[in-house]
């Protein structure tokens, strides 16, 4: 039969552009003071502003789906076998530039799990779990970590909630145990510490506008569970800070943040097919 798309959320977008964009501004003012060089800093919006019109132009065709979580186990799984600094595996390389790979697709993933196939969503849930335990990358896990758990719960139950907290226990405590050398730098884990320095305003707007940020995917109603596990996996990966030297997401330097949350946010609002005759009754 023929089916049509539904068209996008665009109050949810226009939030969540509007939100995460004041975060990179705000991040790349702090970093412009802070004499890091232009062709750092800006990176960030330049890639705001790409992401966000090809994972838009994507979800309007309708081309962003249930595949997009195999494609992130390989993303991820080749990092690996990519740079590494002082042993810690979790970057793709780009000629000059070095993408988290986690950050880049763990989003979509996230965002699509309950459109995917039960068979692939579980392997690859547990399966990306596992790589991103022996990365280390603790950030990410225990942020990808919640979102599962969330999702195990709303698609099965009480027991698919059990299953994720002990495959999920178990990943944490394998990362745990792994050692992570990575000293934090200044405009990518420290950017609020920078950011106090200059001015406690700026500051003070980033941890405002980033929580906005990770709001934004509430206001999408239509996919309430997948709303709900990218909202806690926004929020997890911006309060990894307070636990240690991790990255801050938009505000701090990093790419894969950028593209990451743009691609995640476009997929929850992924334009449904249903049934033309469906959409006429309704």
């Amino acid at each position: 039969m023929p089916s049509r798309i539904e068209s996008l959320d665009w109050r949810a977008v226009f939030a969540f552009g509007i939100a995460s964009l004041l975060t990179i501004a705000l991040g790349a003012v702090v970093m412009a003071q802070a004499d890091i060089p232009l062709g750092i800093w800006i990176r960030n919006p330049i890639a705001w502003l790409l992401a966000g019109a090809v994972a838009l132009l994507l979800a309007s065709r309708g081309w962003l789906g249930a595949w997009l979580a195999p494609v992130a186990l390989i993303i991820i799984a080749l990092s690996l076998i990519g740079p590494h600094q002082q042993g810690v595996h979790r970057w793709l390389s780009l000629g000059p530039i070095q993408l988290n790979a986690a950050a880049l697709v763990l989003p979509a993933a996230i965002a699509t799990f309950m459109r995917t196939p039960v068979v692939v969503a579980i392997s690859a849930f547990a399966i990306i779990a596992g790589l991103l335990a022996w990365q280390p990358d603790i950030s990410q896990l225990a942020a990808f970590a919640l979102a599962a758990t969330l999702l195990s719960t709303a698609r099965w139950g009480l027991k698919g909630a059990g299953v994720a907290l002990l495959l999920s226990a178990g990943a944490i405590a394998l990362c745990l145990s792994r050692p992570d050398p990575l000293a934090p730098v200044l405009h990518v884990e420290g950017i609020f510490a920078l950011a106090w320095r200059q001015s406690p305003v700026l500051a003070v707007a980033m941890a405002v506008s980033l929580p906005l940020t990770a709001l934004s995917p509430l206001l999408h109603r239509k996919s309430a569970p997948g709303a709900l596990a990218l909202t806690t996996y926004f929020a997890a990966t911006s309060l990894a800070v307070l636990l240690g030297a991790n990255p801050v997401p938009l505000a701090g330097y990093g790419l894969s943040f950028v593209i990451g949350w743009w691609f995640g946010f476009a997929c929850l609002c992924f334009p449904i097919r249903r049934n033309a005759n469906s959409l006429t009754s309704s």
